[in-house]
């Protein structure tokens, strides 16, 4: 056997193609890190100037129009602001205080001096208010801003609190409750950004606030459902929530910044590379079997004095062999290529992951959780390339063998999501819903209710099985006198 599988090694590296693949996986590897380095500086923002738009806009209007006043001001207040966002730059904290906290202020400001909706005094107050967020914007004073914020929500939770003392009606309390958890929300983002801190700036922490704010308002919605009676894609949309908003706590106590890089890539290898895998693994099981017959050298193989079952099984084994090692190469390449593009830095910094059987977010060593992940991904990898290597049997077509996994796995999440829409609970006996194990990782819910993963491996090893005693046969059976 281990002669065989040597001789077939050699065969496979003799190819082109094989060098072909790993050479167009390596490209796409160096274009994936380039293109990383080259956009993480401006991930967290997009910007477009729209300063010239309004002033043309502005330009054909006129304020003392009736018709055009209404419209007149409001462009006038976003051109303000555009002028503004553009003084201090889109990535700034400014720009940030700017569009979220300033446009009342200088709305009022403008609409006083084009309307009569604006009393003296509401514009003297507003202008004071401007005047100093002016300075405050210019000295770099980002927490006057958050000071002010949380002077504001202070104010409004005691009198929501002293609102609800004085409310009998139960669907009155509801609604006074409703806000007064989104106010201690945005009180507890306030208290996050002086203690820890952060700034209005764009970055991973400031973006950490964001999501814990807006997975902390959804997860209301599940707050009177019992959990255990959701349905699978209910119960996923509620764990993502749940593990986005524990992560986003994490990232913020513990003042941890995580930016796309060689160590970000590497923890999503398979998702990024996944398909790259697939390719090395589909052609190579989908013509290990059906060139033999093509070339007719599968006579010349036949006449050597091992059986035909001895024979597929070794290219079989090989076929697996080289599905790993195609991915050890990618692994490999995005570690040292990654590495000498986007640094080796982060790489000491743990996986950090979010444990629902401990309710608690968790750390693992960076290569056994990508090792750990790679393990639960690998059924997918098997059955495709066994689905491959079967037909490549079967049909004695490489274009077929090929084509069917490829066409298979394209579909698959198709499948997944018609089942879930119409409720076909006989899916769980298919192989798609089942091939995945890192759902079951950590806690996770599976994508159906009622799958385990000791089922869901079961179901895999049957769907194995049967290709390869079906390619045993065909093969063991197959007439080769006329090849």
């Amino acid at each position: 056997m281990i002669k065989l599988i040597g001789n077939e090694f050699k065969k496979i590296f003799k190819k082109k193609t094989i060098f072909i693949l790993l050479a167009i996986t390596l490209a796409y590897v160096i274009l994936t890190n380039i293109m990383t380095k080259a956009t993480s500086s401006n991930r967290y923002y997009y910007y477009y100037d729209d300063t010239k738009y309004y002033e043309k806009q502005l330009a054909e209007l006129n304020p003392n129009s009736e018709a055009d006043k209404s419209t007149y001001i409001e462009l006038k207040s976003s051109l303000e602001l555009s002028k503004l966002t553009a003084k201090y730059g889109p990535d700034s904290w400014q720009a940030n205080v700017i569009n979220t906290i300033l446009p009342s202020c200088i709305d009022t400001v403008v609409r006083h001096e084009y309307s009569d909706e604006i009393t003296e005094d509401a514009y003297q107050k507003a202008k004071a208010q401007y005047d100093e967020a002016m300075q405050k914007l210019a000295s770099n004073d980002w927490k006057y801003f958050v000071n002010k914020d949380l002077e504001e929500i202070n104010n409004s939770l005691n009198d929501a609190y002293a609102q609800k003392e004085n409310t009998t009606d139960k669907q009155a309390i509801a609604s006074i409750d409703t806000t007064i958890y989104d106010l201690e929300l945005k009180k507890q983002i306030d208290e996050w950004r002086l203690e820890k801190n952060i700034s209005y700036a764009p970055g991973f922490l400031n973006n950490a606030l964001e999501n814990y704010y807006n997975g902390k308002i959804a997860l209301q919605d599940y707050t009177n459902k019992n959990i255990s009676e959701l349905s699978s894609d209910e119960l996923n949309q509620y764990n993502s929530l749940l593990e986005e908003t524990n992560l986003s706590k994490y990232y913020i106590n513990n003042n941890i910044t995580l930016e796309s890089d060689n160590r970000s890539i590497l923890l999503n290898l398979f998702s990024n590379y996944e398909l790259f895998i697939l390719i090395i693994g589909i052609v190579i099981a989908g013509s290990i079997v059906s060139e033999e017959f093509n070339r007719g050298t599968i006579k010349l193989l036949l006449v050597k004095p091992y059986n035909r079952i001895k024979i597929l099984l070794s290219k079989f084994i090989v076929c697996m062999l080289i599905l790993v090692l195609s991915i050890v190469f990618i692994a490999g390449c995005q570690l040292i290529f990654g590495g000498i593009i986007n640094g080796f830095d982060n790489l000491s910094t743990p996986a950090i992951f979010y444990n629902f059987d401990t309710n608690r977010v968790e750390t693992m060593n960076l290569f056994a959780y990508i090792a750990l992940i790679g393990i639960c991904k690998l059924p997918i990898y098997i059955l495709l390339s066994t689905l491959a290597f079967a037909c490549s049997t079967l049909f004695a077509s490489t274009a077929i063998a090929v084509a069917i996994p490829f066409l298979g796995y394209i579909a698959s999440s198709l499948i997944n999501q018609f089942a879930l829409a119409y409720n076909i609970k006989q899916i769980i006996y298919f192989v798609t819903p089942n091939w995945d194990l890192s759902y079951y990782l950590f806690g996770g819910s599976p994508l159906f209710k009622g799958l385990t993963m000791p089922f869901s491996i079961a179901i895999c090893a049957i769907y194995l099985v049967i290709m390869l005693v079906v390619s045993c046969i065909v093969f063991k059976k197959r007439d080769i006198k006329n090849i």
